[in-house]
């Protein structure tokens, strides 16, 4: 089928747009905490995100909410043992009931 002998479906006409329109997509994907520490994570994902990438990440420890913002810093390939990718992650910021929550899970945690 050529060019010319496809029907367009369109409803109403499109726009170009130029150049330094930014847009942003919403992804939502479920991760594994695979470990924590009072600067970042590591989380286990089969979806690739490029170093850079910036998220927020909703979890729960000790019962409270946690929420912080992350941005992926590392990317480690699977491994033979696991078909899953790890994102090295690093906190960018944090509310202080996320705060408070880490700081707890931590102290238990080495204890």
């Amino acid at each position: 089928m050529s060019e010319s002998t496809k029907q367009d479906r369109r409803q109403s006409p499109r726009a170009t747009l130029g150049k330094g329109v930014e847009c942003r997509l919403e992804l939502r994907t479920r991760v594994r905490l695979l470990d924590i520490s009072q600067s970042g994570t590591l989380l286990g994902t089969d979806v690739k995100l490029p170093v850079g990438t910036k998220a927020q990440l909703r979890s729960g420890i000790l019962a409270t909410t946690f929420a912080p913002e992350v941005q992926v810093k590392r990317i480690a390939e699977p491994s033979s043992r696991s078909s899953t990718l790890g994102l090295g992650t690093a906190f960018t910021s944090m509310d202080e009931r996320s705060r408070k929550s880490l700081e707890e899970f931590l102290k238990k945690a080495s204890t």
